[in-house]
């Protein structure tokens, strides 16, 4: 998923869900933020203090996707979560992303127990990213694998479905993804959904493709619709995002959430917007000051997302209290997340061992 879904969809349902315009922002920057901490230096402030980051991505042409440690601490718990499906003995089956279950569910349970309350809100927002990544990563792994090689000449929009204008667009992007990191170390590393570009990532899509193998897929053709498959997580979320406001009262706003089905229409039609990114944000951007979603305050009506707010360097800035700082506790809680997934989850799915 890109910025329209991890930043202003979850906004957009954080408010829904009855939690206040300033919660909903960290939890959404969180979220959005998984994909933009990719800081590594160690940050000194003032010759008394460092910041070390964490990092919860890498840039597609980075050559650190290719080395296996970079893909456990990055790909696999932030990116691609293992669906735990398939037979015992088929690891990588069985480390292969699969859209929301078990393992996604224990990752938000995880996230709004209690017991990580010091955590909160940018804990929220790291597993909704995680969660949501899911619904469109699934089906491909976050490792280095055979498994994740596409036949290139069978990646194709339906149609049926897109306009002329919206498939010669996708195709054009997949062209010019293709010709980027082509003879490159990302063509010869199959990581992730590298294989078919941005496709799984464009709400609106319906497309298909076919795997180079056949030991985790059917050989058929595979068909998505990325809209059916986000309006699930989003429903979910939503859920997800009740909880939360339950268990941290603080956060509720005092108008109480909006019914889902009063806002899945508006969601479902957003999703299904056709068009480049910044079109599908400004249609999340229109919704929420419409107040389709919460009785819109001043900051619902002006809501941006800045990558560069929480960067290290720029949090030292005039910060007289640095370890309360938006950059430090979204660190904080990307390692609570990581620990949880590599040292709990996976171990106790019998796919790891510590």
């Amino acid at each position: 998923m890109q910025k329209d879904m991890h930043f202003y969809a979850i906004y957009a349902l954080a408010r829904a869900a009855g939690i206040k315009d300033s919660v909903a922002n960290t939890v959404a920057y969180a979220s959005q933020f998984v994909d933009d901490a990719v800081d590594q230096g160690v940050v000194f402030v003032s010759n008394r203090d460092a910041v070390l980051p964490t990092m919860t991505s890498h840039k597609p042409i980075d050559y650190q996707n290719a080395i296996p440690n970079d893909q456990w601490q990055v790909w696999v718990p932030f990116h691609f979560l293992p669906g735990n499906q398939g037979e015992r003995d088929d690891f990588y089956a069985r480390m292969t992303c699969g859209k929301g279950g078990n393992p996604a569910a224990r990752v938000l349970d995880n996230a709004v127990d209690g017991a990580n309350a010091e955590f909160w809100p940018h804990l929220i927002g790291v597993a909704a990213h995680v969660f949501a990544d899911t619904f469109s990563h699934y089906g491909f792994i976050g490792l280095c694998s055979d498994n994740n090689k596409v036949q290139a000449d069978s990646i194709s929009p339906d149609e049926t479905v897109h306009s002329a204008g919206i498939v010669n667009y996708i195709k054009a992007k997949l062209d010019e993804f293709t010709t980027r990191f082509e003879g490159g170390a990302a063509e010869l590393v199959p990581l992730g959904h590298g294989a078919v570009g941005t496709f799984p990532d464009r709400p609106f899509l319906k497309w298909q493709f076919r795997y180079e193998t056949t030991r985790l897929n059917d050989p058929a053709m595979t068909t998505r619709s990325n809209a059916d498959d986000y309006l699930k997580a989003c429903r979910e979320l939503y859920d997800y995002f009740i909880r939360y406001r339950m268990a941290d009262t603080s956060c509720a706003e005092p108008n109480g959430p909006r019914e889902w089905a009063r806002v899945s229409r508006e969601v479902d039609a957003i999703l299904r917007t056709e068009g480049p990114m910044d079109v599908r944000i400004d249609s999340w951007k229109t919704a929420i000051s419409a107040e389709t979603f919460c009785t819109a305050t001043s900051n619902d009506r002006v809501i941006d997302y800045n990558e560069d707010l929480w960067r290290p360097r720029r949090a030292t800035y005039g910060q007289s209290d640095l370890r309360n700082s938006d950059c430090c506790r979204f660190i904080s809680a990307a390692h609570r997340h990581r620990d949880y997934v590599l040292r709990r989850l996976l171990p106790e799915l019998n796919l790891i061992t510590v």
